[in-house]
């Protein structure tokens, strides 16, 4: 014989209780269904908003050269490369002085004392600037604004001297950028002179005393490739 199980009647106030635990369990449910939206909310934003509070940029008196920069790179076929000059700029000046592009020391200076600050024009700095990161890119056999990997090579180069460096580059079989090239070229062509540990350039530009060991790190930090598009 089959025993069917009556199903237990509830009196109303036991229903009354049910009905009052399945309401507070899903109040919890959906308060913490919100607190977790939020929260994914808030992180994405603070993230979002940390990469902008850590982003380095242009400032105004490298931007007030915009023009200028533009003009002249027009006439050495290095329009495509104006955000880049004001990286390198920005980089070696902060737009500040009578030398914004640091190019005395450089191959393309014929006018002025080749000793750092020997230029006293900034429009002729910046000529001799653009000519010579022209000349790393080229030697760099950069394709455009977005081979950031010949542009580091471009950009080392014009820290350290184009000839010498790529000549260093051949000589031992490199064709990308590292930091541990650099500071090899570096201990070379400073003949083993290491910088004092309490020396501000010791870390920022590297242990060797010879030019700035991280330079395309350093100007690519405010070279933004969605501005170039």
């Amino acid at each position: 014989m089959n025993i069917k199980h009556k199903k237990p009647t509830l009196t109303k106030k036991q229903r009354h209780r049910l009905r009052v635990q399945q309401v507070r369990r899903q109040k919890i449910f959906l308060t913490c269904l919100f607190l977790l939206i939020v929260g994914c909310i808030l992180l994405r934003f603070s993230k979002f908003s940390g990469r902008q509070e850590e982003a380095h940029q242009i400032n105004a008196a490298c931007e007030a050269y915009r023009d200028e920069v533009s003009s002249e790179a027009a006439q050495y076929d290095m329009s495509d490369y104006v955000d880049l000059i004001l990286a390198v700029m920005m980089q070696e000046s902060s737009g500040q002085g009578t030398d914004p592009m640091q190019s005395s020391e450089g191959a393309y200076n014929t006018r002025y004392p080749q000793q750092p600050n020997g230029i006293t024009d900034p429009s002729y700095s910046i000529s001799c600037g653009i000519q010579e990161l022209k000349y790393a890119l080229d030697k760099a056999g950069c394709t455009g604004p977005t081979d950031l990997s010949k542009i580091r090579l471009a950009l080392q180069a014009y820290n350290f001297g184009a000839d010498s460096y790529f000549a260093y580059l051949e000589e031992n079989g490199q064709t990308v950028w590292t930091a541990q090239s650099a500071q090899a070229f570096a201990q070379m062509a400073s003949g083993n002179t290491q910088r004092d540990e309490d020396d501000p350039l010791h870390d920022p530009a590297g242990p060797w005393d010879y030019g700035d060991q991280y330079y395309p790190d350093h100007v690519l930090r405010y070279y933004h490739l969605d501005n170039n598009s």
